[in-house]
């Protein structure tokens, strides 16, 4: 029978390079530079922690240091800093055969009694041919209370010859009094680039091609464990022998490919059900593990999130593409309720049905309250509105009454002739300034005697829409029309210019304006007078507006509907107010103030209460008549009345 030639036994990659010297430690530079100085100036401790993440160089790290405690190659009696690796002591540590090292798993000898027979019973006795004895305790934290507190005494003053090293993956599982005994080093996790480079490093030594894209897939899935990573590098030799591609690497590992995670995120962002459907179907099709997919899709948005605060690389082609408009927060929740779907899918008896149900849940609870929330601060200040976010298709127009109005108010952009014939009731009165449409008034009554129609409050957008068609009709002169026809075409121009800035836009529909030669006066009605504090902020722009259209220099200021009605002259450009039934309108007469006063109110038959005066019918309107103006003022700004 032929012999086992134990020269061709095969050797893991762990195991095979695993570090034999501080210099061949990955990632933990700081422990293997603290360790060696502490070596070299002989501050050693008789008690060290070592704890982190699996397969992050814990245990290789406590044989490295009982070497050189213990190594003799260097010839001066004393530990060194750079075990030689050759002589008794470091080969037996290297091969856990040295009888004054002492490895024990405390995953299995966790009673006291064991832990006495092992250490406690021997800790006094000197070592039988190295300088120090050395304990090594993997997974200490396994260790039961009583062992414990065993231990603690001996940890706390052990013989000088003793030096015990704890290792653990669950720090906060060892008692703090164990804890405060020992000199504590905490093991990162191996960055990827770290394991990527060593595993090509290796794969070089091996003559081994791999690619640094395969390299890098191999890192990502090794969670931050050198160990986890070679073992994966062995797989993939054994699976696709000396060449080691991205493919190779994916079909081994059974990865979701990155199309079908990017359609998958596309789906999520913008809420499309059928897409989603389409990549739970694909996944049917070609065999993927439902618990696969999910944990792929939740690292790819957790490598979309630190994209999208400007971190790493894109995680599949054109994600900056797709996460237009994403906020990071909304990336984190996705993340963290997909990860609450992996927990209930692996108790499921029909894992792709259970993931794409949990996947819809997912896409409809999930706000980007941070979108909506960048949209509204861009409309305050009146700003082009960012690109819209997910759930933009459900979202309502930011302002519905400003783009009503804008339909409401192009109805009236087009040219209209400069003269229209005069309404048949009324008959052609040279001497009179204002014709009163929907009105019959007596031919035989002078003008002198006519009423002076009572000034109304400042209109809305209808009046402003309607402004030319009355100074077309009211207009003395035809210089005056002109005047009156270009300055409404540059505000409508000016409409038109802010219609992609909705909160300018909001200010201007909601107002009515008079156009004077230089100076043009924003109105507001009651009700809308909260517009005046954000239109004061807007004043610069409009008026570099106007200026850029019309080539001229025009002054804006802004009254509300009160100063409107004060400040107005006998001669001012009348305003009418447009209404849905043939409403009467009356224009300002240029008689006047005390004459005005003294005329007799005219009421139509079909509208008896369009400008009838019944303050002598009103009680307190005589007491009314005398108020004080400092109590008119008071009244003009909060409204109300005051009774007698």
């Amino acid at each position: 029978m032929e012999m086992f030639d134990e020269k061709n036994q095969y050797v893991s990659l762990a195991n095979k390079y695993r570090p034999q010297k501080f210099e061949d430690m990955v990632g933990q530079e700081s422990i293997s530079k603290t360790l060696q100085n502490a070596l070299k100036l002989g501050r050693i401790a008789h008690a060290y922690l070592f704890y982190g993440p699996r397969g992050c160089g814990k245990t290789t790290t406590a044989r490295i240091l009982a070497k050189a405690l213990n190594c003799t190659g260097n010839g001066n009696g004393k530990p060194t800093a750079e075990p030689c690796g050759q002589c008794p002591q470091c080969l037996e540590i290297a091969q856990s055969a040295d009888m004054d090292v002492l490895e024990l798993d405390a995953a299995s000898n966790t009673q006291v009694e064991k832990v006495r027979e092992a250490i406690i019973d021997t800790v006094a006795l000197a070592a039988s041919r190295d300088r120090f004895k050395v304990f090594i305790l993997d997974e200490v934290h396994m260790l039961s209370a009583s062992s414990f507190n065993a231990l603690l005494k001996t940890i706390e003053e052990p013989p000088a010859h003793v030096v015990f090293i704890l290792a653990t993956t669950e720090k906060h599982k060892v008692p703090a009094t164990i804890v405060s005994r020992c000199q504590t080093f905490r093991f990162r996790p191996i960055t990827v680039d770290e394991i990527s480079t060593h595993l090509l490093d290796l794969a070089g030594a091996e003559n081994i091609d791999l690619t640094p894209g395969a390299a890098k897939i191999i890192a990502k899935n090794a969670g931050g464990a050198m160990r986890d990573a070679l073992t994966l590098l062995d797989r993939a030799i054994a699976y696709s022998g000396e060449r080691i591609d991205e493919k190779l690497v994916g079909e081994m590992l059974g990865l979701t490919p990155d199309e079908l995670l990017k359609q998958a995120v596309e789906a999520l962002v913008k809420k499309d059900g059928a897409e989603l459907h389409r990549v739970f179907e694909t996944l049917k099709e070609e065999g993927f593990d439902a618990n696969s997919f999910l944990k792929d899709l939740k690292n790819t948005l957790g490598d979309l999130f630190y994209f999208s605060l400007g971190q790493g690389s894109e995680p599949f082609e054109g994600a900056a593409a797709v996460l237009a408009g994403v906020s990071a927060g909304f990336l984190a929740q996705l993340s963290r309720k997909i990860n609450k779907i992996i927990e209930e899918v692996k108790f499921s008896d029909n894992a792709l049905v259970s993931a794409e149900v949990g996947m819809f849940t997912v896409m409809d609870s999930c706000l980007d309250i941070d979108a909506f929330v960048r949209r509204l601060e861009a409309l305050e200040r009146g700003e082009a509105l960012p690109p819209a976010g997910p759930s933009a298709s459900g979202r309502t127009a930011a302002v519905p009454t400003a783009r009503k109005l804008s339909e409401e108010a192009a109805a009236y952009k087009a040219p209209r002739p400069q003269t229209k014939p005069a309404p048949a009731q009324a008959a052609p009165q040279p001497k009179t300034d204002a014709t009163v449409r929907g009105m019959s008034a007596p031919a035989e009554q002078p003008a002198s005697a006519r009423p002076a129609p009572a000034l109304r409050p400042a209109p809305a957008v209808e009046d402003i829409v309607a402004e030319e068609e009355e100074d077309e009709l009211s207009a003395p002169a035809a210089p005056a029309v002109s005047r009156a026809v270009s300055n409404r075409q540059i505000w409508d121009k000016m409409l038109k210019q802010f219609e992609k800035s909705p909160f300018v836009y909001d200010v201007m529909t909601n107002c009515s304006v008079n156009f004077g030669e230089t100076e043009w006066t924003l109105c507001f009605a009651p009700g809308k007078e909260f517009y005046q504090i954000p239109a004061q902020n807007k004043l610069p722009e409009l008026e570099k507006s106007a200026q850029k259209i019309s080539g001229r220099t025009i002054k804006i200021k802004l009254a509300s509907a009160a100063d409107q009605t004060a400040d107005e002259a006998p001669a001012a450009k009348p305003v009418a107010k447009r209404a849905k039934a043939a409403a009467a309108s009356a224009v300002p007469s240029a008689q006047p103030p005390a004459q005005a006063a003294a005329a007799a109110p005219v009421i139509s038959d079909e509208e008896p209460f369009v400008k009838g005066n019944f303050e002598a019918d009103v009680p307190g309107a005589a007491a009314a008549q005398n108020t004080p103006e400092e109590v008119k003022e008071i009244l003009d700004i909060f409204p109300g009345e005051l009774l007698a």
